[in-house]
């Protein structure tokens, strides 16, 4: 981190630059520009989540509760990508351009991965684990021999509780589903780094980011909490940089906006936003574009680490 004075003169600066940072920033300036100003990119959704970018370097989100999928192409128009859309909360293109979907539930939600092919149609990854249903699949990443780990965690209602425990999964094949965590409260955010050595889950249940190691098998090996954001709240999605550092939309009211957590699990960077944050993904020249989804909008930033391209 920076010195005291210095980080106080480039939290100054950040307060003057956008109205409403506050004096509670904790700012490092080996990771943002911050003499740019936060810049609003897309609005008028109800709740945005999921970014995701193409190789053409469009960013594809979730607006839920409208059940669509919204995309904003490179020069800055937005369009509906696809309606309905099963309610898809978590998205991620694989390495051949694919949209892969983690659909939701409440009205209309589909409460299965599913993967948007080339020509339109959608091919079942998961939707059942030992003959039941799961309960809302929220997010994925993609492991380098193309399996897919996603969150399913339990909010409510009593309902949708189909499944006897929020669950981590890995989808090995079409149908071919394995439970790998099952001790989390409500598994949320998941990412896996390049080398796929470790993954990283937040449990919105306990406020924790915990790490894993991949297994040679795939399964997931406990490794330690990085962080805990208790008595806030936790990270909903996050994405990785090139130097291994988390990025994350967490926090509520005054708190909720961008945090940057090390690997150590060391707070580098909270940067409030306007609206309520949910997730985060990289784009842009040379991977420098942080865009990070909140309530109705979604915020763009410039960062000065890269940060690591989602193809898998």
């Amino acid at each position: 981190m920076v010195g005291t004075k210095r980080a106080v003169v480039f939290a100054l600066a950040a307060w003057m630059s956008v109205e409403w940072a506050s004096a509670e920033d904790i700012l490092d300036s080996a990771l943002l520009v911050i003499d740019e100003r936060v810049e609003k990119v897309a609005e008028g959704c109800k709740f945005t989540e999921g970014p995701a970018i193409d190789a053409a370097g469009n960013l594809f989100f979730s607006d839920n509760p409208n059940d669509r999928i919204m995309r904003l192409s490179a020069d800055g128009k937005l369009t509906v990508f696809r309606s309905p859309c099963g309610r898809a909360n978590g998205l991620l293109f694989d390495g051949r351009g694919r949209l892969m979907m983690c659909q939701s539930s409440g009205p209309g939600g589909g409460r299965r991965v599913t993967r948007l092919e080339k020509d339109g149609s959608e091919t079942l990854l998961a939707e059942t684990y030992k003959a039941n249903r799961f309960i809302s699949p929220n997010d994925l990443c993609i492991d380098l021999r193309g399996r897919v780990y996603f969150t399913d965690p339990y909010y409510g209602p009593p309902a949708e509780k189909s499944q006897p425990t929020s669950g981590v999964y890995r989808i090995d094949a079409p149908g071919k589903v394995v439970l790998v965590v099952s001790n989390l409260k409500k598994p949320n955010g998941i990412v896996i780094t390049p080398d796929n050595r470790l993954v990283y889950i937040s449990d919105r249940g306990t406020q924790k980011l915990h790490r894993y190691k991949v297994a040679p098998d795939g399964g997931l090996v406990p490794d330690g909490v990085v962080y805990c954001f208790a008595p806030d709240r936790g990270i909903d999605g996050m994405w990785l940089d090139v130097k291994g550092n988390i990025y994350g939309a967490a926090g509520k009211a005054k708190t909720t906006g961008l945090f940057v957590i090390s690997p150590e699990g060391k707070l580098l960077l909270h940067k409030p936003m306007p609206e309520f944050a949910t997730t985060v993904t990289f784009g842009g020249d040379n991977m420098r574009d942080l865009y990070l989804t909140a309530g109705t909008s979604v915020y763009k930033m410039r960062t000065l680490n890269p940060g690591v391209r989602q193809y898998r």
